[in-house]
């Protein structure tokens, strides 16, 4: 089964272990900017110069490869932290980040964030723990992405997205041209997938929208 746990870190809720007191300095030292749906917040190869809170909105990872080929790497909504790579490191960013929702951002510049984690021990040492678990994750879909099939990685991705995205009712705001680029496949090959789902039951899709129906037997496909 994947639990809520995991799919919190594939949803990149980076900070989402810190105590309230260190996540309450991290913000503290924040500033705030609002974005507007369509815009780009930064590209990959972009030079990196600071950490991001999403306080609301929703906002895509991506890469493209040189052939123009777009791969999404993870869908962000309010709470997810992310660009934490390139503001410690210094270096450029490893993905683009676009706006598909109306957002508010927090952000730490690298400067501020390098003094306050030499300032705060804990969150440093906190912050270790937390990147290596996201290694692991990272790794992990690696590894599914080598050797699993179409229909257990789109399983996995749904499972995981669901405590992201649905609503009460279990439904997502998500298409199937998004879920196409979370995978790195073809809308016709998810589509096909999806189809055979909604008539065993699995799940519901409208224009623009997937709902859950089968959680269960849905990871199970994704541990399969």
């Amino acid at each position: 089964m994947i639990t809520a746990e995991k799919a919190k870190l594939g949803g990149l809720d980076l900070f989402d272990r810190l105590s309230n007191e260190h996540f309450s300095t991290v913000k503290s030292h924040a500033s705030r900017v609002q974005m507007k749906a369509g815009q780009t917040l930064f590209f990959q190869r972009d030079p990196g110069d600071a950490l991001y809170i999403m306080e609301s909105g929703r906002a895509e990872v991506s890469v493209t490869a040189p052939s123009g080929k777009k791969l999404t790497l993870n869908m962000l909504q309010g709470g997810d932290v992310f660009g934490e790579i390139a503001a410690l490191d210094g270096g450029p960013r490893t993905a683009t980040v676009s706006i598909v929702e109306d957002a508010i951002l927090l952000y730490l510049k690298r400067g501020n964030l390098v003094q306050l984690l030499t300032k705060e021990p804990g969150i440093a040492i906190e912050l270790i723990e937390i990147l290596c678990d996201r290694l692991r994750w990272v790794s992990q879909q690696v590894e599914d992405l080598a050797l699993l099939s179409i229909e257990s990685r789109l399983a996995s991705r749904l499972v995981a997205l669901y405590f992201k995205l649905s609503d009460v009712s279990g439904r997502m705001n998500l298409s199937q041209s998004e879920l196409a680029d979370l995978l790195g496949v073809t809308r016709e090959s998810t589509n096909k997938v999806l189809q055979d789902w909604r008539a065993r039951g699995l799940i519901d899709i409208t224009r623009g929208s997937i709902r859950i129906i089968d959680y269960d037997a849905l990871a199970a496909i994704a541990e399969s």
